[in-house]
């Protein structure tokens, strides 16, 4: 699905979407000044279309006992291939790695990581990311607060 195919009324679905995902069908139908069942349909076809790729679930970090939420920028020793997969798939089962995105400029990959707390950071740090396989240099950065998060994306008009 092409974002210039959306009609008026699945930005209107999706601007509602991301406002509250767990909205039923109906309160959905209602919003949008539609009927339920075409408004099913328009959702199922945006979510087979790839445009709607899921619901999530939003956890408070801090009631599970994770005070820290930082950054690590990672070099890696080599840019072959290999050692990149085998550095992606090293870290894919760490679940304190929140996300992880490849970089231009000087850094390689730049992680989104929560911990416990400052010790358990570090050793993490040390102890985990970098033994990972071929990692050359691991910085970090803490966020001390955050200003705006958001997962919500500007809708083409």
């Amino acid at each position: 699905m092409n974002p210039l195919t959306l009609a008026p009324i699945d930005r209107e679905i999706l601007a509602c979407l991301q406002d509250d995902p767990r909205m039923s069908m109906a309160a959905l139908a209602e919003k949008t000044n539609s009927s339920t069942s075409p408004c099913w349909r328009r959702v199922k076809r945006m979510e087979e279309a790839g445009l709607i790729q899921g619901y999530r679930l939003d956890l408070n970090r801090r009631a599970l006992g994770y005070g820290i939420d930082g950054f690590l920028f990672v070099k890696i020793s080599s840019h072959h291939e290999t050692h990149a997969m085998e550095f992606e798939r090293a870290l894919a089962p760490i679940e304190q790695v929140l996300s992880c995105h490849i970089l231009s400029g000087q850094e390689d990959y730049l992680l989104r990581v929560v911990e416990q707390d400052l010790d358990s950071f570090a050793q993490f740090m040390r102890k985990v990311i970098a033994c990972l396989p071929h990692v050359r240099e691991v910085r970090s950065a803490l966020i001390m607060q955050t200003v705006k998060e958001s997962s919500r994306l500007p809708l083409p008009r």
